[in-house]
Parts: structure tokens; C-alpha cells; sequence
């Protein structure tokens, strides 16, 4: 796991020696053991190291191959390089090294760009041709692992985070305002590849890239969610229950593939508890595990994880949401992530991972992803019985809408007219003519609390075309979260909370073999009858406590603030708003922010929760400082 930088001269010209010092200085958090750089011509490549695999020095980038041909920069694990090494010495491959990398360098050379087929694991990386002088990079499947790009006419820019392509003083900063928007209008961050720094943008998850000497580029993706569907006809309910739990086995075997300590995240929520639990299983005996959560008083949830412990044997740190001060690290944070974040639970996230290191793990293995790949959200179910209507399965609807009304206690009349109308409302929307209509005198972004303390101006530039689904059936809703919202922002989330306390995080959930049968499985067992993540329960029976596999109730990865947490933010709002820099950005609607800050109560999560995105939308404005500029400015020219 590591840091990388490109910087390539468009005209031909070398990138400045500050300017690449500058970038990889920047990415030291991502890997302070080692550094280095590589230099060809008007390319340069830095690198910061994380050492997990091979700690010795060879495991040294910028690597070059024996021959000197190819140079790689690489960020993050090819989980399954000792089985690819020992298929490429068979082909003739020779390695000098026990690392990762040297594996990857191998399977291109021998693949070329058609080795990302063949790689099981989250990755950035870029490789100098010097024959040809062209760069191939390709980014995971998932893109679990980041990289960003900026361009000018003069440079083009890769990095592993937007804070190295600032590093570089090569580009101007400014808001992209209309992704700030869709944070604030729409609560949507990461839904597309654009970020929220103007000019900055994500090579697409899935995709390869060919960069010419010149920085013209060609991207393709040989990977998309969508290219997967439920099977027809379907397999027996059990065939994919022993299939999803013989591929969670695997995955979970190849990332506990370490050179160094490995730790687990852990909830009481049935991901973390399946994945620590198969790591006992799988561990060598006397093997101790450590468990590091986030516990919250309001949604306590310690019984249950005293239960995984018992079955697992591992060792829990856990730090409290008392001792979770959201106004003091939250520009720490925010600097970190380098964008807006989407709620307190990225800080509880943030410190988490802070906790690991301070216990000596670079190593954590957690469950992130499993709600978008395997339909935790409440509203699958919503999707799950439109598909049902919408192939005329009434009968079918009628006796899973039973379940759910007996399994929670509600109305299953009720439910069934709810699941009608929104069926009716869909239909409808869906008719050419009435979303024009829709489109045109509909409001044009969603009138909230919190939007409610922006200027119209601002909230006027949300892409809303962007964010309204074209298919609500189960299977479509399931790629959406996968590749557009919002598994891409929690993949962010993760990547920068733990590279900022250079810690590895590593998400079995992600494996694509994985993500590929749960999109092939039936609707009934993702989301039915008022269980969320049918399947994985179904694997989980037997392997996990049982009061936790039956459990109907979900949390998510909830933070509340507490009085005092609530009051020191408060007090840092009426501090900002009371700035001249605040009253004269351009963006605020001022007598509502003052109304809120005047009538803010504690205990109100509303409040909080406004006071909490308007605090960090000003504070990641000014970590932009000399550069935002006011919008009222910009709206007008």
C-alpha cells in the first residue's frame, strides 16, 4: 500500500524538481518507509511506501524491470501473486524480488494490458514503456484504490490523492461548485468522476489508460457492474448460498496474506462479526486477533460483540463516542480527505484506523461494501417488490409484503397501497412526457434544512439529471450503489481515514468474484420478506453467534453527539458566521444560518447535523484559502 505521483511535460519540458518533491512529501502518510522517484525525459514518477509485503528493500519503487524496459509506480495488493508467480515462472517470468510488484511488472510483460483480467486485489498503478515512451495504468475493478488526474495544456498530473496534485503548484484551486451542490442539495459525493476541486477528476473504477508522450490519453473500462445480472433460469437457493460463502472463504484467506500484523474492524452487524469469525476458522491455532470498534451509547451494541468475541478469541480496542470530539477533528479530517465529508461517521471512521496503529496493526481487514453487494439498505426491499409488480408477480408480492408486515409489526394493507402508489408513481415518471414536464416546473434541487441555509444560486448548480435512477428494480438499484452511490464515496471515506495513519484497509466484500455472484443471485435472496442480506445470512448461519445471523435490526455505523459534542459545535458555528470571510463568501443564506444558530438545540439531530455541514463546507472552503474566491463573484460573470 503506498502513495504515487506522475507528473508528464506535455510539450516535452521536465517536471519541476519542487514540484515533484512537493507531491511525494505530500503522500508521506501513505507510506513512510520508504520513497523514491524515477526520471525519463518529461516524465517523472514519486512514490511513498507502506511495506506489507517484502519488507526488505527490494520491495524499493519506482521499480524498474531486469532488462530496464518497464517502470512501475503501484498502489495497493494483488492478493493473489503467489499463485500468478508461480504461473509466470512456468511461462519463463524471473524474479529478483518477493514482492507484489515485481509480480504485477511480470504479468504485463507477459499479458500486457490484458493482465488486469487476471488480478484479484485493489490497485493503482502506472507503467513507463521506455521502448514506446507511453504509460499504461489501470485502476481496480471496485476501485477500492484511488487515482486522480489533473490537465492543462502544459501538464498532466496522476496522483493517489487531490492534496498531491495541489502539492505540485502546477494548478490553480477552485471550488467545483457544482459538486459542492450535489453535497449539500442531494447529499452526493463521488457520484461521478469529477470530485469537488475543479479540474481534478477519478480514472473511472474498472478502467485502464494508455498515455501517449504528448498526455493525449485512451481510457477504457474492462470491468462494470452492469455487466451482470441474475441468472436465467436460476440455480437452486442453496447452490448460490454455498457458492457465496466458499468465495467470502477465499477472499478472506488471500487478504490475510501479510507480512505485518492484521487487525479487523468490528460492529455487531453481521459483515464484521462472518469476516472475524472465518479468520479464526482459517487462522493457525494460538493465532490472537485483534478487534478494534467505535462504540456509541446510543446505539449500544456491546452485548453482541462481546459474543464475536467469544466465538473469535480476539482481543477488542475499542474508543467511545465521548471521547469523540467532532469540532476538533474535523479540520484535521477534512484536510486528510482533501473534499467535504459525507457525515460525523467518517471522523468515527477517521479514529478508528488512528486506534489500529496506535496498537502497532498496518493491517485492517473490514466490511465495508457488503450493504451495496449484498442489499443491506432498507429501500432494497422497496426495489425488490417494484421488480416483483413489474413482472406481474402479485401473488408472490402480496405474500413477501406478509412477512415483512408480520416480521416488523406494520400493516400489510398499508404496506401493499404504499408499494402500489410508489409502483403507479415509477410508471408514470417513467412516461417521456410527464419527466419533461417534471423536470422543467419541478423543483430543481430538494428543499431540506440544510439546503435551506445556502444560496438558491448555489443550490441551483446540483446536477439533478445525475441523480435520478433510470431503473428502480432490485438488480438495477444494486449496480447503482455499487458504481455510482454511494459505495464510491465510502470507498473514498476508507481509503483516506486509514492511509492517514498509514494503515492498510483491506475489504473482503470487494473481491470481485464476490460482487459478480451477488449480482447474479435471485432478488429473493438479496432483500425479501423483511431481511436484508438473505443470502449472507444463510452463509453466516452456523459460522457466527446466532442472535447476530437472525438479527432484523440495523445500525449501519451510526455517530450521535452527545450534549457537549453538540455545544462545541455550536460554538465553533457562531464563530465562522460571525467572520467577515463567512458573511462575504457568497454561498450562505444568512438569516436562515443565523436563525439556526440562534435557535439550536443539542438534542436535535436536524440542528446538529446542519450545523455540522455548514462548519465543514466553510472550513474546506477555507483550506482552499487565496483560491476559492466568493461565489457571488463567480455567479455573476
Amino acid at each position: 500500500m503506498c502513495g504515487i505521483v506522475a507528473i508528464l511535460g506535455r510539450r516535452g519540458q521536465a517536471a519541476p524538481a519542487a514540484s515533484l518533491d512537493n507531491a511525494i512529501a505530500a503522500l508521506e502518510h501513505r507510506g513512510p518507509d520508504d520513497s523514491g522517484e524515477f526520471r525519463h525525459n518529461n516524465l517523472a514518477f514519486g512514490f511513498r511506501r507502506l511495506a506489507i509485503i517484502d519488507l526488505s528493500a527490494a520491495g524499493h519503487q519506482p521499480m524498474t524491470s531486469m532488462d530496464g524496459a518497464l517502470t512501475i509506480i503501484f498502489n495497493g495488493e494483488i492478493y493473489n501473486y503467489l499463485e500468478l508467480r508461480r504461473e509466470l515462472q512456468l511461462l519463463g517470468q524471473q524474479f529478483q524480488t518477493a514482492s507484489d510488484t515485481e509480480v504485477l511488472l511480470a504479468a504485463y510483460r507477459q499479458w500486457g494490458a490484458e493482465c488486469v483480467h487476471r488480478l484479484n486485489g485493489m490497485w493503482a498503478f502506472l507503467i513507463f514503456d521506455r521502448a514506446s515512451g507511453t504509460i499504461f495504468g489501470s485502476r481496480d475493478r471496485l476501485g477500492v484504490k484511488p487515482l486522480y488526474l489533473w490537465e492543462s495544456d502544459d501538464w498532466l498530473v496522476l496522483a493517489s490523492e487531490p492534496n498531491a496534485i495541489r502539492a505540485t503548484g502546477l494548478c490553480a484551486v477552485e471550488p467545483n461548485w457544482a459538486r459542492l451542490a450535489d453535497s449539500l442539495a442531494r447529499d452526493a459525493l463521488d457520484h461521478s468522476e469529477a470530485t469537488c476541486i475543479a479540474g481534478i477528476s477519478r480514472l473511472p473504477a474498472g478502467s485502464r489508460v494508455w498515455i501517449n508522450p504528448d498526455g493525449s490519453r485512451r481510457v477504457d473500462r474492462f470491468w462494470r457492474a452492469s455487466d451482470y445480472s441474475p441468472d436465467e433460469p436460476p440455480r437452486a437457493d442453496a447452490d448460490y448460498v454455498e457458492r457465496l460463502g466458499h468465495l467470502l472463504s477465499d477472499s478472506i484467506r488471500l487478504r490475510m496474506r501479510s507480512d505485518v500484523p492484521v487487525g479487523f474492524t468490528l460492529s455487531g452487524g453481521i459483515d464484521s462479526t462472518l469476516l472475524i469469525c472465518e479468520a479464526a476458522r482459517l487462522a493457525p491455532a494460538a493465532t490472537q486477533l485483534n478487534a478494534f470498534s467505535y462504540q456509541d451509547d446510543q446505539f449500544n451494541e456491546s452485548h453482541l460483540i462481546e459474543l464475536t468475541l467469544r466465538q473469535s478469541g480476539a482481543r477488542l480496542v475499542s474508543i467511545a463516542n465521548d471521547n469523540l470530539d467532532l469540532s476538533e477533528l474535523l479540520p484535521e479530517v477534512l484536510h486528510a480527505h482533501g473534499e467535504p465529508l459525507h457525515s460525523p461517521a467518517a471522523i468515527a471512521n477517521y479514529e478508528l484506523f488512528r486506534l489500529a496503529r496506535q496498537h502497532g496493526v498496518k493491517v485492517v481487514i473490514g466490511g465495508q461494501g457488503a450493504d451495496e453487494v449484498l442489499c443491506g439498505y432498507h429501500s432494497f426491499q422497496n426495489d425488490y417488490w417494484y421488480s416483483l409488480a413489474d413482472d406481474g408477480h402479485w401473488n408472490t408480492l402480496r405474500a413477501d409484503i406478509n412477512r415483512f408486515a408480520q416480521l416488523h409489526g406494520r400493516s400489510a394493507n398499508a404496506l401493499l397501497l404504499q408499494s402500489l402508489r410508489r409502483f403507479a408513481q415509477i410508471r408514470v415518471g417513467g412516461i417521456a412526457g410527464y419527466r419533461r414536464v417534471a423536470n422543467r416546473f419541478g423543483p430543481q434541487y430538494p428543499q431540506t434544512a440544510l439546503s435551506s441555509l445556502f444560496n438558491p444560486d448555489l443550490m441551483r448548480r446540483s446536477t439533478r439529471s445525475t441523480m435520478v435512477p433510470a431503473d428502480f428494480r432490485l438488480t438495477a438499484q444494486q449496480q447503482r450503489a455499487i458504481a455510482i452511490e454511494p459505495l464510491p464515496l465510502y470507498l473514498r471515506t476508507e481509503d483516506r481515514s486509514s492511509m492517514a495513519h498509514s494503515v492498510e484497509a483491506r475489504l473482503p466484500f470487494m473481491d470481485y468474484r464476490v460482487v459478480e455472484h451477488a449480482l447474479r443471485i435471485p432478488g429473493h435472496l438479496k432483500y425479501s420478506g423483511g431481511l436484508n442480506k438473505v443470502a449472507l445470512r444463510r452463509v453466516a448461519a452456523g459460522r457466527i453467534p446466532a442472535e447476530i445471523s437472525a438479527r432484523v435490526q440495523k445500525f449501519g455505523f451510526p455517530v450521535s453527539a452527545s450534549q457537549p459534542i453538540a455545544y462545541k459545535l455550536h460554538t465553533l458555528g457562531r464563530e465562522l458566521i460571525t467572520s467577515q470571510e463567512f458573511r462575504e463568501r457568497g454561498i450562505y443564506a444568512m438569516q436562515a444560518v443565523e436563525n439556526l444558530i440562534r435557535d439550536f438545540h443539542p438534542n436535535d439531530p436536524t440542528h446538529v447535523s446542519s450545523v455540522f455541514h455548514l462548519i465543514q463546507t466553510e472550513l474546506w472552503l477555507r483550506s482552499l484559502r487565496g483560491n476559492a474566491g466568493m461565489f457571488a463573484a463567480r455567479s455573476a460573470a
